[in-house]
Parts: C-alpha cells; sequence; structure tokens
C-alpha cells in the first residue's frame, strides 16, 4: 500500500446542505487547499470535501502510474458522492484542481450549482512548459513548480520534481477541457493572481471569454502568485468564495 505524506492526506468538514468539493492541483496536495476548505466550513457553515487525487500526495514513482482519466475520476466520485447528499455543490480548484472543476461542471450540468476556478489552467501554458513536451529525447523529471507564493516563509507540500509523463497527460486534460468550456452555464467566479508564475494570467480571460454562464466574475488578485489559496489573498478568497456560494445557494 502507497504510504501517503503527512498532511496531504483527503479531508471533509460535515456542515449544513451547501456542499463544497475543494481540488487541488498538479504535484501538489490537499494542504493546499485545507486552509480554504476549513475556511468555507468555518465562516459559512458549508459541507467541504478535499479529496487527494491519485499519484499525489505520494511519490512521484507512484504518481508516474496514474494519467488524466485517474485524476478527472476522483474529482467526479467527490462531486456525485456529494450532490447524492446535499441540496445545491459548488466546486472550486486550484491549478490542475481548477481545470477539474471546468470539467466538471461542463460535463455534469445537473450537479454543479456553481463553480470557482483559481488560478485554472485553461489551454495556454507557460514557455517552460511547452517546451519541456518537445525534448527529445524526453528526459523523465523535471524541477517542481510548488510553491510560487509571494507570501514570505509559506511552502506548498508539492513534490520537488515533476514526472513528464504527467505532464503531458496534464496537457491532455488542458486541452480537452478548453474544448469544453463553452458548455459551461452555471454561474462562475474566476479568480487568478495578476503574476503568476506557472499558469499564465491570460488563462482567466480565456475562461471568462468562452464560458456560456449569464453570471461570470472575475476577481484578480494583487498580492499572490500561483499557490493563491495560501498565499497573502487567502483570506480574501475564503470571503469571496463563501459569499458567491452563498449567494447562489439562496437561489
Amino acid at each position: 500500500m502507497v504510504s501517503v505524506i503527512e498532511g496531504a492526506e483527503p479531508f471533509a468538514f460535515e456542515g449544513n446542505d451547501i456542499g463544497v468539493v475543494v481540488l487541488h492541483g498538479f504535484t501538489g496536495t490537499t494542504q493546499s487547499m485545507r486552509y480554504l476548505g476549513e475556511g468555507l466550513h468555518r465562516r459559512f457553515g458549508f459541507t467541504v470535501v478535499g479529496p487527494r487525487l491519485p499519484g499525489h500526495g505520494t511519490s512521484p514513482d507512484d504518481m508516474e502510474t496514474t494519467g488524466y482519466l485517474d485524476w478527472v475520476g476522483e474529482a467526479e466520485a467527490a462531486l456525485t458522492s456529494l450532490a447524492a447528499r446535499k441540496r445545491k455543490v459548488f466546486v472550486a480548484g486550484l491549478s490542475m484542481g481548477g481545470t477539474l472543476t471546468l470539467n466538471l461542471a461542463a460535463r455534469f450540468p445537473d450537479l454543479v450549482a456553481g463553480i470557482a476556478p483559481i488560478a485554472a489552467a485553461a489551454g495556454q501554458l507557460t514557455e517552460p512548459f511547452a517546451e519541456a513536451l518537445m525534448l527529445n529525447p524526453r528526459p523523465k523529471r523535471l524541477p517542481g513548480i510548488g510553491s510560487d507564493i509571494k507570501a514570505e516563509g509559506v511552502v506548498e507540500l508539492a513534490y520537488p520534481e515533476v514526472p513528464v509523463a504527467c505532464m503531458a497527460e496534464a496537457v491532455v486534460l488542458f486541452a480537452a477541457t478548453s474544448d469544453l468550456l463553452a458548455r459551461i452555464a452555471c454561474p462562475c467566479l474566476v479568480v487568478h493572481g495578476r503574476e503568476d508564475h506557472v499558469v499564465p494570467a491570460a488563462n482567466a480571460l480565456k475562461i471568462v471569454n468562452a464560458v456560456s454562464s449569464d453570471d461570470i466574475r472575475l476577481l484578480w488578485l494583487n498580492e499572490s502568485y500561483h499557490v493563491a489559496t495560501l498565499d497573502n489573498d487567502k483570506d480574501l478568497i475564503v470571503d469571496r468564495l463563501g459569499a458567491f456560494f452563498t449567494e447562489i445557494g439562496a437561489a
């Protein structure tokens, strides 16, 4: 049995009849979403679940045995399980978790009441990420992408190196989800840092311009980099997402 790193475990906080699924990012862990999850539960009373995506929070070797279908499957399972027992369910995700958030909203419109993709990848990559996929021969690992955080002394629990085979899997997920954006009709609160060194801020504009929702909101973060849920704007994110989900949940 694969051992899970301390702090990377899935979490669940039982609350009221509004459920929220919070999804972590590529090579990251639930640690990056716990503050958000706890805040949404404590301040707004929501039931919150934070699943651990397969291959994450264990080891890069374990991650190499997984791919985008495994990550999508885990997110789907969390959504359907929560939707079976809550009046309304919202989804929020960071980075690739934001991509999964968009994916679920596009494919399960009857289950997702609203979404908040945070620093979500929607098909536009940073140059080093894209260039790495074109190398021949392809390296097995690249330096990690975790802890792009403006706040001093804050560290994301993430792998120190990235399995390149999994990067290729992530790109498939980004591309497929990008092609599904027009199917998203639920309310959307798109959140992105203006200075994100992992997922270009242009992704936020792409999402806003592509989804079909009548209720599309964009929150720019001025004091956070990529891992915004652990950065200087983390309380702003809790407040704005909580207010957004409360408003839509009451409709």
